[in-house]
């Protein structure tokens, strides 16, 4: 078997639904050699077709593979009604801006504005995050239903989430508290926590038309932002946001 058929029958796994897949998932599902399955894999992952959950162990489609997918997907109408909010955003603060939506339990970023003052950590199209321990996170996840957010979490508070940096929830339950407090508060905000240094400010609009979600956020450098500074940003961020939710007649905008 050469390389690419390897690589074509790993990629047919995930075409067929598998959102991850272990070692051993690969290996009894393509009939390989233990020895095969791990060096396919692991050349997978060194050119960015695979990336591997550092906790889990599983494979999942890479980056590489989600931006040459999203730059062969035109727009749709909600992300280009995103953009001019993004690009309002950006260009009003001089922030960088994300334009994200939701994957399972990760973030992954659709669309990027550097701004005038882009933070030193950038994130490009592809990017994917745990979304428990960010603002575009839990603004996404506050748009779920209850019974959309157990199918992804469960039901039991006490089950125990990989730690994603300081401050981060550590149990569905945790997390459910800081969703229920980013929707009643319409906009996520999380400063030093996923990612030291780094702070962002974050909502979400979801299309009824057609279920569509997607988050919008500013990030900064955390010790140049102080209260007054995150507050003005959250305020800018919801404005625009609201805005595009009641040309979406967006329920969660309207009320």
């Amino acid at each position: 078997m050469s390389i690419l058929d390897g690589v074509q029958r790993v990629l047919s796994l995930y075409a067929e639904g598998a959102a991850e897949l272990s070692f051993t998932d690969v290996a009894q599902r393509l009939s390989l050699p233990k020895s095969s399955a791990s060096r396919l894999l692991n050349q997978m992952q060194h050119y960015g077709m695979l990336d591997q959950d550092a906790t889990t162990r599983r494979y999942r489609p890479g980056a590489l593979l989600s931006q040459a997918v999203r730059a062969g997907m035109a727009a749709t109408p909600l992300d280009e009604a995103c953009r001019k909010v993004l690009t309002r955003l950006s260009e009003d603060s001089g922030l960088t801006a994300y334009l994200s939506t939701l994957n399972q339990r990760e973030t992954v970023v659709l669309q990027r504005l550097n701004g005038s003052h882009p933070v030193q950590v950038l994130a490009p199209p592809g990017s994917r995050r745990a979304a428990s321990g960010t603002a575009m996170g839990r603004a996404l996840l506050s748009r779920l239903t209850q019974a959309e957010f157990d199918a992804l979490y469960g039901v039991d508070p006490a089950q125990a989430l990989p730690m994603e940096g300081k401050d981060c929830p550590a149990t569905v339950g945790e997390l459910a508290q800081r969703v229920a407090q980013t929707r009643a508060d319409r906009c996520g905000v999380a400063i030093d926590q996923a990612m030291p240094g780094i702070g962002a400010v974050a909502a979400a609009v979801r299309d009824p038309a057609n279920g569509e979600l997607r988050g919008l956020c500013l990030s900064f450098v955390s010790f140049q932002a102080d209260a007054a500074r995150v507050a003005t940003l959250r305020a800018s961020l919801m404005q625009q946001v609201a805005a595009l939710g009641r040309e979406l007649n967006d329920p969660f905008w309207l009320a």
